[in-house]
């Protein structure tokens, strides 16, 4: 009974400890969900808020999972350099893999390289496949390397910003008419636009652009890593521009193309060489000083300033009609998509496509392009004329002196013996071949049988005495047979 009652004592006592057991496990349990379940719902909301980073991040390690580990590494190295007043953008060369041949894009074929850049669609799933974090595309890196760091190629065009109330103050002394074309056409507020840049933000811009054919024409590029989008209409309201009214230009261009500088005729004065059309600097001054203006604004260029080409033509042609604005911001939008299908133009519009970046790109850029603004100079001092000089009359040729007829004389001798001398050499050659082909016949008559072919006759022939005669066609007062007494004193008295 006794060994029952202990039995039953030991149990009892384990089972209450298995409860207690139960119990403290149940309790980690639950603690331990809830914890569970607090560290789910944070990560569910970090994977919320950047569920695009993730994927692009997945994507990438997708596009490089066959590449080496050195690839891998330099992928995620950011071209950039944070400073207090802003990051600062390097221009490098791009990062790169061996097994991958850098293509040189400079020599492609122009309709080719179009063709390529349509078709360069990034935005959206696109599969990343470049090495450097730069860009999406393998070929990104290579224009960029090949084209926009090329050694001969322009950069980024000079760009510059002007007070047009200056130039309308000033018209008298730098063009009449100048400033009531500039508000004709609405290119103030264009003109004076300020905006310092970063070079190497905006070669990646033109390394990676993508002008879509969307409804809201949409540009897609990359700036430091990330992509960027903007549409039209956004592009417009940055500068400040309406995007909605007046003339598109290539919009109404023939088949697209510009026009010949042919075109330009009515820029110039009246009559003038047809050589110098298409030369800025000879046309009328107040077309010559507004070309200028908007060469360093709105068409801006390097190296020739002088030469109006390409859609230029069509711009300088359009400030003719003042009854009509112009639609500056799709130039402007237009011409920066011509800028990124070509190989080998200046890439400009710096100003412009940094207030874009700007706008949609966190953290601030180190600019370190300054936007300089220009003023026109114009000499105030009035240049003193040029002395008027009388036009040199012809020279009077005195008459030939007895000397000169005399030497004359003497060189009409000499040319006479000389032919003389020619003509009996032709003679005497002509003698000796017929006495020599006399004697071969002899001998050949009495069976010689050594004597050798007969040499060609000698050539030319004989000239004829008229064909060859001293050339005194206006020298006829150098041949005077008889001179006059008083000529022959003169030139005694000379010679002494």
């Amino acid at each position: 009974m006794v060994r029952t009652k202990n039995v039953g004592a030991g149990c009892a006592r384990r089972s209450s400890d298995d409860s207690e057991e139960e119990a403290r496990a149940r309790k980690r349990s639950t603690s331990r969900a809830a914890e569970i379940e607090e560290e789910e719902e944070e990560e569910s909301e970090e994977e919320d808020e950047g569920d695009e980073e993730e994927e692009g991040e997945e994507e990438e390690e997708e596009a490089f999972e066959g590449f080496s580990l050195e690839a891998r590494k330099k992928k995620k190295e950011v071209q950039r350099v944070s400073t207090p007043f802003g990051m600062r953008m390097v221009r490098s060369l791009p990062t790169k893999d061996s097994r991958h041949v850098a293509v040189n894009y400079k020599t492609m074929p122009s309709n080719e390289y179009v063709q390529l850049r349509q078709s360069l669609v990034f935005h959206g799933r696109a599969q990343r496949t470049a090495f450097d974090r730069r860009f999406w595309k393998i070929e990104h890196q290579d224009i960029y390397e090949s084209i926009c760091l090329h050694p001969r190629s322009n950069m980024c065009s000079p760009h510059k910003y002007m007070d047009v109330q200056f130039i309308v103050n000033n018209e008298m002394k730098l063009g009449q008419g100048v400033g009531e074309i500039i508000d004709a056409k609405g290119l103030r507020d264009i003109m004076q636009f300020h905006q310092d840049w970063n070079e190497e933000a905006i070669l990646q811009f033109y390394a990676t652009c993508f002008f879509a054919t969307d409804k809201a024409r949409t540009v897609h590029w990359m700036t430091g890593g990330e992509r960027l989008s903007c549409t039209f209409a956004k592009f417009a309201q940055l500068l400040g521009l309406d995007r909605t009214q007046g003339y598109s230009i290539h919009s109404h261009a023939a088949k697209g193309l510009a026009m010949p500088p042919k075109a330009l005729a009515p820029l110039y004065p009246p009559g003038h060489a047809h050589k110098a059309i298409g030369i800025s600097t000879a046309m009328i001054p107040k077309y010559a000083f507004l070309f200028k203006c908007l060469t360093l604004t709105l068409v801006p260029k390097s190296g020739d300033y002088i030469s109006v080409r390409n859609f230029a033509i069509d711009l300088m042609l359009e400030m003719t009609i003042l009854d009509r604005k112009l639609n500056v911001a799709d130039f402007i939008f237009h011409e920066m998509c011509l800028a990124s299908y070509s190989q080998g133009r200046s890439l400009s519009y710096g100003p412009f496509i940094q207030a874009m970046i700007d706008a949609f790109f966190q953290p601030s850029i180190q600019m370190d392009c300054p936007h300089k603004g220009w003023c026109p100079r114009f000499d105030t001092k009035k240049k003193a004329p040029m002395p008027e000089v009388a036009p040199l009359s012809r020279p009077v040729v005195p008459p030939p002196t007895h000397f000169e007829k005399f030497m004359a004389k003497a060189q009409r001798s000499i040319f006479h013996m000389c032919k003389f001398n020619a003509q009996e050499v032709v003679t005497n050659n002509k003698l000796v071949y017929a006495r020599t082909k006399m004697y071969k016949d002899r001998l050949r008559a009495l069976g010689d049988t050594q004597v050798s072919d007969d040499e060609a006759p000698p050539t030319p022939a004989v000239p004829v005495l008229p064909e060859f005669t001293f050339p005194e066609a206006g020298y006829e007062d150098y041949f005077v047979e008889s001179l006059a007494p008083s000529d022959a004193e003169d030139d005694d008295a000379s010679d002494e």
